[in-house]
């Protein structure tokens, strides 16, 4: 009997236990069936319709648009002989367009244009030497870095001591052809006001100008500056070691898709880490 009353006794406490702490056991209390499936459904985020991506309209057509220049050794030249695009940045179009599953066409843009291009929706990605700036990345999306570069005069042979120095350079008497719309075109706007400033719209031409004497300077990437001066014993890449700027080379895409520059991102930690963007280095710029 004493037993039975003490085991109804803490049946009693253990109850009112539960009860008082807020926990309802399910063997004591029925309760109704609630679908976590249906909960899952009712969720905030899944009540939103996901946009499509650039990237899955990339996939679904079969091909992507890539703009270039062409005008840009050695990241890409329209070749007028045969009319095909080739350089750093053609072969890497045409590996992200493999790994995508889909053919690769290129554009023609020019640097005044390739911006509004873009936003046209003329082409899918910009490539081709485009440098990484805040100024472009308000805009658009510009990726992560794949070569590091600088500004720095490209020069005849006999003149490789002669301009070392903006104020070598930032003179009346020195003549600057320059291509227009590009960040060439802005570094000389800002630190050469004084230089006698020539703007020649295909940049192939302005090499061959330094060269014949026409222009003293080029201002250009170091890498660019390094493949003409390669190409043509008058030329001479000077200060490739210690540039005037410091940036990096990448690829612009439309802002705001996010499922679209994380593809693009890893693609490009794939091609470093697997080596191809150093493959590419060699082939066209050692």
């Amino acid at each position: 009997m004493l037993r039975t009353w003490k085991t109804v006794l803490l049946t009693g406490v253990f109850t009112l236990t539960l009860t008082g702490t807020s926990y309802v056991s399910p063997d004591l209390f029925p309760t109704s069936n609630v679908s976590a499936a249906s909960a899952s459904v009712n969720a905030p985020g899944q009540l939103k319709k996901a946009e499509t991506s650039q990237l899955d309209e990339i996939i679904k057509r079969g091909y992507i648009r890539v703009g270039m220049t062409g005008d840009y050794k050695p990241f890409s030249y329209l070749n007028p002989e045969t009319n095909e695009y080739e350089g750093f940045d053609v072969d890497a179009a045409k590996e992200l367009a493999k790994d995508l599953g889909v053919e690769v066409r290129f554009v023609q843009t020019t640097w005044s244009d390739m911006m509004n291009d873009l936003l046209a929706d003329k082409f899918d990605i910009a490539a081709g030497g485009v440098t990484r700036n805040t100024a472009r990345q308000k805009t658009a999306y510009v990726s992560q870095g794949y070569i590091t570069f600088g500004k720095a005069p490209l020069v005849r042979a006999e003149d490789k001591d002669k301009y070392l120095t903006i104020e070598d350079i930032n003179k009346p008497s020195v003549r600057v052809g320059v291509n227009p719309g590009g960040t060439n075109e802005v570094f000389v706007r800002q630190y050469l006001p004084n230089a006698n400033v020539t703007v020649v719209d295909n940049n192939l031409d302005i090499p061959h100008l330094v060269a014949d004497g026409t222009y003293d300077v080029m201002i250009t990437d170091t890498v660019e500056a390094m493949t003409y001066a390669k190409a043509d014993p008058r030329l001479y890449a000077a200060l490739t070691d210690k540039p005037f700027t410091k940036s990096e080379k990448g690829y612009m895409i439309p802002r705001g898709d996010f499922v679209y520059a994380s593809y693009l991102e890893m693609w490009m930690d794939e091609m470093k880490l697997q080596g191809k963007f150093d493959e590419l280095y060699k082939k066209w710029m050692e």
